[in-house]
């Protein structure tokens, strides 16, 4: 029986934030989910501007500028001028940053295949078949994002889609 949407929303939240919160409880914690995820975004898509870190986090710059500057204190990432405006600067991750992330990545992937183990291999195989549609439900919160959108279209991005 398939449940209804509404059914099913309410029944999705929960489990998908609590999977990953006992993920990332798991693994070490040195960074916030902000910082976390802004490190994550220099190293997938490389060097960024402030003012586009700002507005994929939904924060203002100065509170952006807290989050590079302690980045920058661990050594994860770097700032300088952009080689385009002068007024703009660009944040980097450092080898040390991309290091950092790949091992927590590794470390809650670990994690993840520990608990998948524990599983029946039909379990696994629904949560396998189940992927697809949760990716193109992520993709769909990109698309309803204009702010997102926007800022990696105008900073010469691709689009992410």
């Amino acid at each position: 029986m398939t449940s209804s949407r509404g059914d099913l929303a309410q029944r999705l939240r929960p489990v998908v934030f609590r999977l990953y919160y006992l993920v990332r409880r798991e693994s070490a914690q040195l960074l916030t989910l902000t910082q976390g995820s802004v490190l994550s975004e220099l190293v997938g898509r490389g060097p960024s501007r402030m003012s586009r870190l700002s507005r994929l986090e939904r924060v203002r710059m100065p509170s952006m500028t807290d989050v590079v500057r302690r980045l920058e204190r661990l050594g994860m990432v770097t700032r300088r001028p952009d080689p385009e405006d002068g007024r703009a600067v660009l944040v980097e991750a450092t080898p040390e940053g991309e290091r950092f992330y790949a091992e927590m990545i590794a470390g809650r992937e670990a994690e993840l295949r520990a608990r998948l183990d524990r599983l029946d291999p039909d379990e696994r195989a629904a949560i396998d078949a189940a992927l697809p549609a949760l990716t193109k439900l992520i993709a769909d919160f990109h698309r309803d994002d204009p702010a997102a959108e926007l800022a990696v279209l105008s900073e010469g991005g691709t689009d992410p889609r």
